[in-house]
């Protein structure tokens, strides 16, 4: 809660101002880009946060870097979400003490579903072990299905077109200001199989490692819960997107997780 603190603060008072001395001003190109398209869209909260959860479309948190430069700073990838969050919180009319109170309440649902979500995995195991072999086999990573929009890395589906983000070089964000319409393009059969999958099995978002599969269930900023999955019955604990805070075994090669 203390870094949430020291970055929702830093960050009111820094757009503020603007960015200073730094050449490639990607991380505000993409707050104003946001920031613009709620007012236009007339974005409730509610859409907000469905289109901010983990690896949706306005999550920027980079993919692939540790540690990035933004607003003046350095920061590792998981804090860029409390950013916007930070910001677009007072953007929404809410208190500071009801957005920091936000992630903690989250973490407190995932930790208290646990029961609930694991008795849900075990009456479907059979799908959850078909869906993971089916991930393992694939070689993509990103696979996100919720109510309006669907994605494939780096590929969306909302209202039964495909698009994806044009990323100008060395910017080291998922997301950009910029959008292009993938023309003649469709997801294959087995690509429409794992979605398939995760929308029966009430999972909006899996992510696959290079050691084994999160399932998300929910999602807020940069913290999540859920599923893992990995195949030498080890839970995963060095991935720069998940700060495990609480995991426990379900079943074999299965593991509940918290991620703050």
């Amino acid at each position: 809660m203390k870094r949430y603190i020291v970055l929702f603060l830093a960050l009111t008072s820094i757009l503020a101002s603007g960015q200073k001395n730094i050449e490639k001003k990607f991380d505000i190109e993409i707050f104003e880009y946001l920031s613009n398209t709620i007012d236009k869209e007339s974005t409730s909260l509610e859409e907000f946060l469905v289109n901010s959860k983990p690896f949706s479309k306005w999550d920027m948190r980079p993919l692939a870097t540790k540690k990035v430069e933004a607003l003046d700073s350095i920061y590792t990838s998981s804090q860029i979400p409390n950013f916007i969050w930070g910001a677009f919180s007072t953007k929404y009319g809410l208190s500071e003490e009801e957005s920091m109170s936000k992630p903690n309440k989250f973490l407190n649902e995932g930790v208290q579903n646990k029961s609930k979500l694991n008795d849900h995995f075990k009456l479907n195991i059979k799908n959850f072990n078909n869906l993971s072999h089916l991930i393992m086999e694939s070689s993509d990573k990103i696979f996100l299905n919720q109510n309006t929009i669907q994605k494939i890395d780096a590929v969306f589906k909302e209202n039964n077109i495909y698009w994806s983000y044009i990323i100008p070089k060395y910017s080291p964000y998922p997301i950009s200001s910029k959008t292009k319409i993938k023309t003649n393009f469709k997801f294959s059969q087995q690509q429409n199989q794992i979605l398939k999958l995760l929308n029966e099995l009430n999972i909006y978002c899996a992510v696959k490692t290079s050691k084994g599969i999160f399932y998300l269930v929910d999602g807020f900023t940069d913290n999540s819960y859920g599923f893992y999955f990995n195949p030498k019955n080890q839970m995963e604990e060095d991935n720069l997107l998940f700060e495990i805070m609480k995991s426990e075994k379900i079943v074999d090669n299965y593991f509940y997780y918290v991620a703050n």
